[in-house]
């Protein structure tokens, strides 16, 4: 296996006419891995329990409830409630070139080679013996990158490279107004006036090396002309070039060596590069020696876009290049959106590679069974995939190799609403020194948070290193999956609290990606709302759907993996009128899908979905299996299951012609799971 400096590296860029001084300052934290993750609250129905909200990416669109700064930082604080270090004179020259490289300026010039296609459709083609997924991803990133040269260099004051925890605690607390040290050691500190991403502002430029990017109807995805992305470019290295000193971190995504990929991050708030610390991978002391980024992500957030720049929508840009493997940000400081924009590099190069990226939460058990678990913002995802008997691989991003399942991320990215220390023990107690907190409201005197309090933002949130998760299992990779568990939160009622999938289903409900929102949880919703998300996870996706699902059914055949769809939502009728499946009754299901029990009963089929409920599961009773039973109004639940039923089906209008992505076999399984009406 080749070694990780030569896995995943692109050509050296042009030379540069001046150097940076470095603070090379890294943490020796070689066994330090974590998950990032969107966390999932805990099912609400219960006297103190946390709410989950269902929605589709509840992050989306969130912003501070103030009417100005000076407000922002008092609904933070309750009532009572510059760095002098020496440069590290041991810094490489080859490594400073390599920071230089990544800050300057780039002209627009002849952008060289391309990726044009995917590789294994092209050799497929041509007869040639199929590639490795670790030869295909050296070779996609391994093109040259169209870096351009430029009469302006940018040079810094200061680059602080790999700062330790502390140091980047100390200048945070030092330099960033609305920044705090919690009394649990954690750091507490403000997004600004975005507490959420901002899908509406996301761009990807549409060139050649984006031809196999999924655009149009249904699609997340914008484009950007490449010279508008310059524009953007160009805009935030002038920016932190106008700063004292910029922070770089050096990580990489992805626990398999050979799908990795090496992730630097430049940012202008020492609160960022903690977050991106905790997040991605950390490399070691020795790894750090010869790291050269594969993608650079450049975070001028607190600066806003210009716009009047062509394809601006709002101040806020969020712009990927996949050609120069770039992500630009501006005018949002919401740390998620690197975390995601990582995410999203993830979906364009791993499935060029025949590696699925997924949308996922990922546990396995003492016997090695391991169980994905897929769902959207407010099923329980997070919550579920964390369980004391079951080491967590990671709660929120995954992939799926030839070689099994391994974790994207080095750290967990949580909710922190109506966080309790009883019902959430690890992810309570992951919130110490080293964590960054998000949003959240805090006792002047004490500096306890107060989890329940949302003055700021219901979006509050925790990103930590998934090592301060004790039941983490580190390095994060696993086997292949012997069960996938596909989570819900149906506010209508109808859908039953477990089924069993036929390949057909399993793939219409994966490209379906459903969950609801309720009433009451945001202005202007006045009864439960179909949510639908291609994959789980619609907002990240760079490819059409069908592709993701081509590479599940194909993963899922070879490894005679098991599917099942949970719904966390509602039973004896809609939201306002049932009442919250228990989060108890629901642990007790995925338990027997984990032993087996729940394979051995005998099973019946529902109307209009056809899904298969059993006729028992342990710890669970029996009436509430089958969600018709639990109605008082029959014909009411038939009108709710047909008008759910409908719903599908309007929506998967969108994925009727395929193309070439899928098989007509499989197509022809996937259309004959859509629902039937009474």
């Amino acid at each position: 296996m080749d070694s990780i400096a030569q896995l995943l590296r692109m050509n050296a860029p042009d030379e540069a006419d001046a150097t940076l001084p470095v603070v090379n300052e890294h943490e020796p934290d070689s066994a330090a891995g974590a998950e990032d993750s969107d966390v999932e609250s805990t099912p609400q129905g219960s006297a103190g329990m946390r709410r989950l909200e269902p929605c589709y990416e509840s992050s989306e669109g969130q912003v501070a409830k103030a009417r100005d700064y000076e407000h922002l930082h008092q609904l933070q604080s309750k009532q009572e409630a510059n760095d002098d270090e020496d440069d590290d004179d041991t810094s490489h020259d080859a490594m400073v070139e390599s920071i230089s490289t990544s800050l300057r300026s780039a002209g627009i010039g002849d952008p060289g080679p391309r990726v044009t296609m995917d590789r294994r459709a092209a050799l497929k083609k041509k007869g040639v013996r199929e590639l490795s997924s670790e030869a295909l991803l050296k070779e996609i990133l391994q093109k040259p990158c169209p870096f351009a040269k430029s009469d302006v260099f940018l040079k810094f004051t200061k680059v602080n490279r790999n700062l330790a925890p502390a140091v980047l605690m100390e200048k945070a607390l030092a330099k960033e107004k609305g920044t705090y040290l919690m009394a649990s050691g954690a750091l507490a500190t403000l997004s600004g006036a975005k507490t959420g991403r901002s899908p509406k502002d996301k761009r990807i430029v549409k060139d050649e090396t984006a031809e196999d990017v999924w655009w149009g109807k249904g699609s997340p995805n914008v484009p950007i002309a490449e010279e508008n992305f310059i524009r953007n470019r160009e805009r935030a290295l002038d920016y932190l070039h106008m700063l004292d000193e910029v922070y770089v971190f050096d990580g990489y995504a992805g626990w398999e060596l050979p799908s990795r990929v090496s992730i630097r991050v430049v940012c202008g708030r020492a609160y960022h590069a903690l977050f991106m610390h905790n997040m991605l991978i950390r490399p070691t002391a020795e790894e750090l020696k010869s790291f050269k980024p594969d993608v650079t992500i450049l975070n001028a957030g607190t600066f806003p876009a210009n716009r009047y720049t062509h394809g601006m929508s709002s101040s806020t840009s969020v712009a990927l290049s996949l050609a120069r493997r770039e992500l630009v940000i501006l005018g949002t400081q919401y740390a998620g959106e690197m975390k995601k924009g990582v995410f999203t590099i993830m979906h364009y190069l791993m499935p060029k590679c025949g590696v699925l990226s997924l949308h996922s939460g990922c546990n396995i058990g003492r016997n090695g069974d391991l169980t994905l678990f897929f769902g959207l913002s407010g099923t329980g995802k997070t919550t579920l995939s964390t369980d004391p008997h079951r080491p967590l691989i990671g709660d929120d991003e995954h992939c799926w190799s030839q070689n099994g399942i391994f974790n994207i991320e080095g750290g967990c990215y949580a909710k922190c609403v109506d966080l309790n220390p009883q019902l959430e023990p690890e992810i309570y107690n992951a919130v110490r020194f080293g964590a960054v907190l998000e949003n959240v409201v805090f006792t002047k005197n004490s500096r306890e948070v107060d989890f329940s309090d949302c003055s700021v933002t219901e979006n509050t949130r925790a990103a930590y290193p998934i090592h301060f998760i004790p039941n983490a299992r580190v390095p994060c990779l696993g086997p292949h999956p012997s069960n996938i568990i596909m989570l819900c939160c149906d506010a209508y009622g109808v859908l039953p609290p477990v089924s069993k999938l036929s390949r057909g289903q399993t793939m219409y409900h994966f490209v379906s990606g459903y969950t609801a929102k309720v009433a009451g949880t945001e202005e202007g919703v006045t009864e439960p709302q179909a949510t639908f998300s291609a994959c789980f996870g619609g907002a990240f996706l760079v490819m059409h759907p069908y592709r993701y699902a081509a590479l599940l059914a194909e993963k899922m055949d070879a490894h005679a993996t098991h599917a099942w769809l949970v719904n966390t939502g509602w039973t004896g009728g809609r939201y306002g009128v049932g009442s919250r499946i228990k989060l108890k009754h629901t642990r007790a299901i995925i338990d027997a899908i984990h032993s087996g029990e729940l394979s051995k009963q005998d099973y019946s089929n529902t109307p209009v979905f056809n899904l298969r409920i059993p006729s028992a599961c342990p710890g669970v009773p029996t009436k509430i299996l089958n969600p018709g039973s639990q109605w008082a109004d029959q014909e009411d639940f038939v009108r709710t299951l047909v008008h759910l039923g409908a719903m599908f089906k309007s929506n998967f209008d969108t994925f009727h012609d395929p193309g070439t992505m899928v098989s007509q076999n499989l197509l022809d399984d996937i259309l004959a799971a859509s629902p039937v009406p009474m």
